[in-house]
């Protein structure tokens, strides 16, 4: 009897996760299809990603834009997708300026850049992840 409790109580987790992954997933593609290829508002920041490495078909380098704020998932000016940015490292000093607990254990195919942040001009070595847009 405890069994079948705890594979209900399991099965009910693993819908209450699916369920979220699938609502965020919903977010970004409406979110990524309302998107124009170009800054929205002039407080738009476009960000430039060069010297890319990634899985096979990363670009060498990438626009992508976002309101200022905290948020980490930056559109693709292409429109192909959005990359959400999960580590950014000082490459001089190795100095992390902020990481994401555990994506280093997703096992997600990430896609790593080096940016000159458009306001403060300060060189990082940028992870993330590039979501297609659907």
């Amino acid at each position: 009897m405890n069994e079948s409790l705890g594979a209900r109580r399991m099965s009910r987790h693993a819908l209450s996760i699916l369920a979220s992954a699938a609502m965020i997933a919903g977010m970004l593609a409406v979110t990524a299809g309302a998107v124009a290829a170009s800054p929205s508002t002039p407080r738009t920041l476009t960000y430039h990603f060069t010297d890319c490495i990634g899985p096979a078909g990363t670009p060498p380098t990438f626009d992508a834009v976002k309101q200022p704020g905290e948020g980490a998932a930056l559109h693709l000016v292409d429109g192909s997708g959005i990359y959400v940015l999960m580590e950014a490292i000082d490459p001089v000093t190795g100095e992390i300026f902020f990481t994401t607990p555990g994506f280093q254990r997703n096992d997600l195919p990430t896609v790593t850049c080096r940016l000159i942040h458009p306001v403060t001009a300060e060189l990082s070595v940028i992870t993330g992840v590039i979501a297609p847009v659907r």
